[in-house]
């Protein structure tokens, strides 16, 4: 299709944006690599731009690599990384710009930095921990002033704070101050008049429909059910819900539809589309999506009113870089690439659509517009795929439908959503909407209940084959073909094989007859699979961090559902930590031992609330029940009741295979001697780590020549060189602490 003919602005924006990327990304070695070769090309172009008087193209893109590798030395290895200039406490002045709970007894304040030790450091963003009694009375807009020492995050959430321009964060606080208590910046009166908004659409609708048209016109999510996420995420249309380009074009093509029909001529109607589209920014808080949009928008309409001409592809790279040059930490967000690719995929449709011969009949009327809405989406979801599966470790089968059906609802709850806030106060036009929210949410529900709507793709070989896959894609929308419409029947083939693959994967997986102890920092637990049931046991402190590194550890797994989440013991934390899981992945059944005392009777209705508006169900069971998944059955042996420690031990049993999990700590307790007889009857021995923390080494002794595996996933569990070498001559597997390894047993 070469994209990129006669696009030549179009073509340097996108190679500098790249290399911005890529030099923020890569170690200096590459880094120098890559310069050293630009360089050179640099200068072959230069030589045969002086002979031949061509190569200018090849020149301008070598020096946007220069200029790109520049910037990305200058903002993310001098500037950005603010916790390696200064090593020792400072004194920091600067405004909250958002209150958020970090734990229990403390809060993260994100701080808008004036100065450090007095001089003028403007742009430095940071996150401070005060407790809560510190920060008492600190509101967004609030002037504070604090020392504290600043550090930078871990590998794991790096990538994360720098794509929202987070530089380090402030640990250590003292002499928190309060400077000045302001209404807030502009900005927080925009939030103000958001959430007024919000309030007066869920008033004129009611509160399901009114959470999915605030979602929808103002990218107020926090009304939404966590239900609903998931259901949208497992069937490939997040987007929908997340604001982006998409909403702001239907609410622009419809007030400029708006516009025609009073009859206001065409330069002024885009004047006023550009002008709500500023406005519409701000309201719905600069997401980076949006401001893409929006830029595009308003490029696209400057360029009509000076030349009546426009080129969305220009416009989108246009649009792109400059969000780039204003906030630089944006080429590290996911979300701008999700956009800003899909609507590269939405324009490079259009051009091969419109190179379409015309049909004629109604018939072939109706056939093309449903193969072209198929083909649309399948061009959006392949120029993201790649980030698709290496971000998310999974796909939706079902996204090139349900992205047709959910858009068209979406577009008709939006439209009347707009007509409700006009006239909503006279006519209860809101309960016409209605049917329709209802409809979308049953329809999300029922795509999302199918379990292989949404299918992993942790496999070595289906991240080469959607790597391949995208690079053809995007050769076929940059090179000059002469038969593309073959190839892109080819490519339709490779995309639904691309599907297959995972998909067959991910069913073969789960029909594996497997137990699998999963450990990562400190977090422990059991993944299950038996007769197409899968279920997770969670024997660690329960947390919402901790959740997190649950989830990577599923996704590891290639589990994309739970049947049953069995946990083994209470804690306040259990709330979060649901609300975590159930977020990102379905769980049909919780299991939750019978509560002992009044805390864990607390607990549980906690529990049950958490899960009132989800299709999850709570199933307590009593002490010494068994739980089967499949053939597997699962028994709690100990579990020590909310307010001592979370120690407990477990086996899980299928046929003459027996695992048996033991806290640590357990084996330096009154239960010693009870567990001692469980191990002897155990095949595979986990010693996890967490709960009750003993000074004295514990030493496993040589009472269990039937052992298969020993895993020692933990700090005071000791063999001595005899026991070693005892467990070793019975074939017996040791497995020492590794954090990050998988430990498999079957």
């Amino acid at each position: 299709m070469n994209m990129f003919e006669k696009r030549p602005l179009c073509l340097i924006l996108c190679i500098g944006l790249g290399g911005f990327l890529l030099f923020s990304l890569e170690n200096r070695i590459i880094r120098v690599a890559l310069v050293g070769l630009a360089v050179l090309l640099g200068i072959i172009s230069v030589i045969l731009l002086i002979i031949k008087k061509s190569y200018i193209i090849t020149l301008l893109s070598c020096a946007a690599i220069l200029i790109s590798s520049l910037c990305s030395f200058i903002y993310f290895d001098h500037y950005f990384k603010a916790y390696e200039l200064y090593n020792e406490p400072v004194e920091i002045v600067g405004r909250v710009e958002n209150v958020t709970q970090s734990s229990s007894y403390s809060l993260r304040l994100l701080v808008d930095v004036e100065s450090i030790n007095g001089s003028n450091n403007k742009g430095y963003r940071f996150y401070a921990y005060p407790t809560k009694a510190e920060a008492s009375g600190i509101i967004e807009g609030t002037r504070i002033s604090f020392k504290a020492t600043l550090s930078g995050f871990s590998d794991e959430s790096f990538s994360y704070n720098i794509s929202r321009g987070i530089n380090a964060y402030a640990g250590d606080i003292e002499d928190l101050t309060v400077l000045e208590q302001t209404d807030g910046s502009l900005k927080m009166r925009f939030a103000r008049a958001k959430e007024y908004v919000t309030r007066y659409i869920i008033k004129l609708s009611n509160k399901d429909t009114g959470a999915i048209l605030s979602a929808l016109l103002l990218g107020e999510r926090d009304y939404l059910p966590d239900q609903l996420r998931l259901d949208f995420k497992r069937i490939g249309i997040s987007h929908i819900l997340a604001l982006s380009g998409m909403h702001l074009a239907i609410i622009s093509i419809g007030l400029e539809k708006f516009l025609s029909f009073i009859r206001i001529k065409k330069k002024l109607r885009v004047g006023i589309t550009a002008g709500f589209v500023v406005l519409y920014m701000a309201l719905t808080g600069f997401s980076v999506s949006v401001v893409r949009a929006g830029l595009m928008l308003v490029i696209s309409s400057a360029l009509y009113l000076l030349s009546r001409s426009k080129d969305s592809l220009t416009s989108l790279s246009v649009a792109v870089t400059i969000i780039c040059l204003i906030s630089p930490n944006s080429i590290m967000d996911i979300s701008l690439w999700l956009s800003a690719l899909a609507t590269f995929g939405i324009i490079s449709f259009a051009e091969y659509s419109s190179s379409l011969a015309p049909v004629k009949t109604k018939k072939e009327k109706i056939k093309r517009y449903i193969s072209l809405s198929i083909l649309a989406s399948i061009y959006a979801i392949s120029c993201t795929m790649a980030i698709s599966v290496i971000s998310f470790g999974g796909i939706s089968i079902f996204a090139p439908i349900t992205t047709i059906i959910f858009s068209l609802l979406a577009e008709m709850i939006m439209y009347l959503g707009c007509f409700m806030l006009l006239i909503g106060w006279l006519l209860p036009v809101g309960w016409i909407i209605k049917p329709l929210s209802s409809l979308m949410t049953l329809l999300a529900g029922v795509f999302s209940s199918i379990k292989i709507s949404y299918v992993s793709t942790a496999f070595n070989f289906v991240t080469v084959i959607v790597l391949v896959y995208t690079v053809l894609f995007y050769l076929f929308l940059i090179l000059k073909l002469k038969k593309p419409s073959v190839a892109l029947n080819v490519l339709v083939i490779i995309y639904v094989i691309v599907n297959i693959v995972p998909t067959a994967a991910t069913v073969f997986e789960n029909h594996k007859e497997t137990a699998a102890y999963y450990s990562s920092s400190k977090c422990d637990q059991f993944v299950i699979r038996s007769e197409n049931e899968v279920c997770l046991i969670n024997s660690s402190q329960y947390s919402k961090n901790l959740a997190y590194t649950s989830l990577d550890l599923l996704e590891a797994a290639k589990v994309t559902y739970l049947d049953k989440y069995y946990l083994t013991h209470y804690s306040w934390s259990i709330d979060d930590e649901l609300k975590v899981l159930m977020y990102n992945i379905p769980i049909d059944e919780v299991y939750i031992p019978e509560p002992r005392n009044e805390d864990e009777e607390t607990i549980l209705k906690i529990i049950y609330k958490s899960v009132e508006n989800s299709r999850t169900k709570i199933v307590v069971f009593r002490e010494y029940e068994t739980v089967m998944v499949g053939d597997y059955s699962i028994n709690l042996l100990y579990s020590v009741p909310y307010g001592n420690t979370s120690m407990n031990a477990f086996t899980v049993a299928s046929g003459d295979d027996i695992y048996t999990y033991i806290s640590s700590g357990l084996l330096a307790s009154d239960e010693a001697e009870g567990l001692n007889a469980c191990i002897s009857l155990t095949d595979h021995l986990i010693l996890g780590d967490h709960g009750k923390k003993y000074k004295e080494k514990i030493y496993l002794s040589e009472e269990y020549p039937d052992l298969e595996n020993i895993i020692i996933n933990s700090d005071n569990i000791f063999l001595t060189q005899d026991s070693m070498q005892y467990y070793m001559d019975n074939n017996c597997n040791i497995y020492a602490r590794d954090d990050n390894i998988i430990y498999f047993t079957k």
